[in-house]
């Protein structure tokens, strides 16, 4: 299993950080776009919803067989409380993840609340 962890700043501009690195995890795994499409869409639109905190946020990512696993965190209050809704109607954060993910589970770790991400895929060029 490889796993990569980066840490940055909340604040949005910093997000491409992020985007480049799941990028590059990806294209090694040799990830289809729509799969690394939902993965961008899902991660810039938690620390979208994250950068009202300071300080910095932590992502581990790791590939699992055929999964991209995306821990993030720890996650300001007021996203932690947005992801322990149910999704709705409206198009929330929840509702978002939960469309691009194949699962999203919050959890305590380390003292704070961090998100789960995890979406599989089949590499580019294979029947899925």
């Amino acid at each position: 299993m490889e796993e990569f962890t980066i840490q940055i700043p909340r604040e949005r501009p910093f997000s491409v950080v992020a985007d480049l690195v799941v990028g590059g995890v990806a294209a090694r795994h040799d990830v289809t776009l729509d799969v690394l499409d939902d993965l961008q869409l899902a991660l810039d639109a938690l620390l979208e919803h994250d950068d009202a905190d300071e300080g910095e946020v932590s992502i581990v990512l790791s590939v699992v067989g055929d999964t991209i696993v995306a821990s993030v965190g720890p996650l300001a209050r007021t996203t932690a409380v947005a992801l322990e809704q149910e999704a709705g109607e409206g198009l929330g954060l929840r509702r978002l993840l939960e469309t691009t993910m194949d699962s999203v589970t919050l959890a305590a770790r380390d003292g704070g609340s961090w998100v789960e991400l995890r979406k599989g895929y089949a590499p580019a060029g294979t029947a899925p």
